[in-house]
């Protein structure tokens, strides 16, 4: 399939999030940002909630801003090291390289990541975390590769969301509806909530992208 890839490659994508009832701000933290080589994308989720999960969560993604250069598992032991006077936070880093259509992640503590094919006769594929807190303790990590499909659908989740949030991915929706449509129908009403949902399309000739 990567033979298919073309540099003209685009994602598009949307978050949809909202702070822990009460909060001003949101634990929860995003970041997509195009690469020499394509893009990086990051959950984040800062334990607990309020101004210091905010904190721990927007340290990270400067973190993760300032080297984007960099492979998944590099990126969260810099985090780890940035991170140590604060809650702590989890996360998923993913790069996407366009021209070999290839994903790259990695991940610690309780954000969820699922591919949903855009062949519906090919099964989901999942973002394995392990366990930890960035910040506080983080296991042995390594990048895991996945190859993209034309049309694939990656969707980022923290634990604000109900993990039955993967019985929506196969809906039909362009990003922006279905990071609207998984936080109305499944985020929780006790937790910061935050969805990422990005699609890959090959060849093609506009620009992709969000505001958010």
């Amino acid at each position: 399939m990567s033979s298919q890839c073309d540099k003209n490659g685009i994602l598009e994508w949307h978050t949809a999030m909202r702070p822990f009832p009460g909060e001003e701000q949101c634990g929860d933290s995003h970041l997509v940002v195009e690469t020499t080589t394509g893009w990086l994308l990051a959950v984040t989720d800062g334990l607990g909630h309020g101004a210091e999960a905010a904190l721990a969560s927007r340290t990270l993604v400067e973190v993760l801003r300032r080297h984007i250069e960099e492979p998944p598992d590099r990126l969260i032991r810099r985090g780890h090291d940035a991170l140590k006077n604060t809650r702590g936070s989890a996360a998923a880093v993913v790069t996407i390289d366009r021209k070999r259509c290839l994903l790259s992640w990695a991940g610690v503590g309780n954000v969820e990541g699922v591919i949903r094919h855009a062949d519906p006769a090919l099964p989901k594929e999942y973002i394995t975390m392990r366990g930890g807190i960035v910040g506080a303790r983080i296991p042995g990590l390594q990048t895991s590769f996945l190859q993209l499909l034309d049309g694939d659908v990656l969707v980022l989740a923290t634990d604000g969301i109900d993990c039955r949030f993967v019985q929506a991915i196969g809906l039909p929706h362009p990003p922006d509806k279905l990071a609207e449509y998984i936080l109305d129908r499944f985020g929780k009403h006790h937790d910061d909530a935050l969805v990422l949902v990005a699609r890959y399309l090959f060849n093609a000739t506009t620009p992709g992208g969000n505001p958010s």
